[in-house]
């Protein structure tokens, strides 16, 4: 076993031993495809909040490997890193004896342990997968979730946005709407262009129910688009019952083509950097693409409230990852909004990251400038009164890491939930890997009970933990095939219990 240093020289006290946690493999004859293999990771109860120097056990399971792995020709290389700055490595052979892997951390934060399948010379075996072409675990634990210091706002933060916000109430709404064919013949299409402050407008794709009208009004369901340099193609149809639009974050021009939105992307980003990426521009709030980015989130529900199929009372907003960023900023600055669905929100708590030292996201700008703390979602959220359910905090996922979701999550000041997979990042969410959510008064506010994740194996159900995160208490799933209790609110003497039985054709 490899142990690393740490930061400032010191050697890490996070002690890796081996210990009895099961790591096995299934042997069998012919030549190893690794395409559907996998590492499940997993912790004793699907614990996740562990307390400072308490042991965090995690056993780890190759799946999928159906051939023989012939002796001293596979590995796994391990690598344990924290919020705590401390970095430990190590290797491990397959097949292996049913060892596995101890960490544990003194300090508030967040815990990553990572384990890759390579071969002898360390490369990493390959994997047919979209975003993730490796076979390995990414998971990872935490500590006193309500103890991680929150990094400094600035001092003039809702000046600057008061400013932003006078700013962009002085360009008209005078949307441009064009029809577009659609195969669904119960919803009208419109491909929708918004004035906006700043360079680019809002762009997205609308539908509104045929049976919908000034008489007949419906909700709104606002959705934003993620990341993505692709460009936005108009749905098929929509829903029959509610105003349904998306858009992109980025303000293109819609219809123009692939060629078109590849030029546009490599206009908008500074040269050798990602849109949003450069210094030049992140060196200064009142230059940000990100200070646009979020204006045409916030015109964006600013005009879609303005419509009069609209039923005045219901308005909806989801987003994931990139998109969830503009959810939160455009949440904190209208009026109106009753419930946000949130899905691994990227792009927060940079400033914690850069005044505390955390473990930071693997997709945000390389330069650290103090004007970028104007645009995370942590301080965002401190203005947000709406129920808010953050339906995804992958404890592997460092686009958009644990450590900030959390944040954003206590600083919530309305009903909220969160829910935390195990061994799942910002692109690979295998099914059945272990849960916990944590509710601060989401299911009481919104009467919206949470769905327990498909094929979660045996051994996998979260045990309630009323201290963590804010007291509100946590609702815990039982593995899926198995009788469970699913708590419905906060976890006190009065609390109520939703029974969950078997879905037909599960384990028994």
């Amino acid at each position: 076993m490899k142990l690393e240093y740490g930061r400032n020289g010191m050697r890490s006290f996070v002690t890796a031993t081996l210990v009895a946690a099961v790591f096995s493999c299934t042997a069998f004859a012919g030549t190893v495809d690794w395409d559907q293999a996998m590492i499940r990771g997993t912790t004793p109860g699907g614990k996740i909040f562990f307390e400072p120097g308490e042991e965090m056990v995690f056993t780890l399971t190759l799946e999928g490997v159906k051939e023989p792995l012939p002796a001293d020709t596979y590995f796994v290389d391990w690598e344990r890193r924290g919020d705590d700055g401390l970095v430990e490595k190590g290797r491990l052979p397959l097949p292996l004896p049913k060892n596995g892997l101890v960490v544990k951390t003194e300090k508030p934060g967040f815990v990553c342990l990572e384990a890759n399948v390579v071969t002898k010379d360390g490369k990493r075996v390959p994997k047919n997968h979209r975003w993730e072409k490796r076979v390995f675990f990414q998971g990872g634990a935490g500590v006193r979730p309500n103890e991680i210091p929150m990094a400094t706002e600035p001092a003039d933060y809702d000046a600057f946005w008061a400013a932003c916000l006078k700013e962009l109430d002085a360009v008209p709404m005078n949307a441009e709407l064009k029809p577009v064919a659609c195969k669904d013949k119960e919803v009208r299409l419109y491909a929708v262009r918004i004035p906006c402050s700043g360079p680019w407008p809002v762009t997205g794709y609308l539908t509104i129910p045929v049976k919908a009208s000034k008489e007949n009004r419906m909700p709104i369901s606002a959705n934003y688009r993620g990341a993505s340099q692709d460009e936005q193609l108009p749905p098929e149809g929509g829903p029959h019952d509610r105003i349904s639009m998306l858009i992109n974050p980025n303000g293109y021009e819609l219809g123009r083509g692939t060629e078109y939105v590849k030029n546009f992307f490599a206009e908008v980003s500074e040269k050798g950097y990602g849109y949003g990426m450069g210094p030049k521009g992140n060196a200064r709030k009142e230059t940000s693409y990100w200070k646009w980015c979020a204006l045409r989130a916030i015109r964006y529900l600013q005009w879609i409230k303005s419509l009069p199929e609209w039923d005045g009372k219901e308005l909806v907003i989801s987003g994931g990852s990139q998109g969830d960023w503009q959810c939160y900023h455009a949440a904190a600055h209208v009026p109106g909004v009753t419930r946000m669905n949130g899905n691994g929100s990227w792009g927060g708590d940079w400033t914690g990251q850069a005044e505390h030292g955390r473990l930071r996201s693997t997709y945000r700008p390389t330069d650290w400038f103090p004007d970028m703390a104007y645009f995370d979602p942590v301080f965002a959220a401190k203005r947000i009164t709406c129920p808010v359910n953050i339906s995804f905090a992958g404890l592997g996922d460092y686009v958009s890491t644990p450590a900030s979701l959390t944040l954003i999550y206590r600083n919530l000041k309305g009903p909220k939930q969160i829910t935390y997979v195990q061994g799942s990042t910002h692109g690979w969410r295998p099914a059945g890997m272990q849960s916990q959510t944590v509710d601060g008064g989401w299911n009481a506010a919104t009467k919206v009970l949470p769905t327990p994740p498909k094929d979660v194996p045996p051994g996998s159900a979260a045990p309630s933990c009323t201290n963590a995160l804010n007291g509100k208490g946590v609702v815990s799933f039982g593995a899926a095939g198995r009788t469970s209790l699913v708590a419905t609110g906060p976890v006190t003497q009065r609390t109520v219990f939703m029974v969950c039985r078997p879905r037909s054709g599960g384990a028994r």
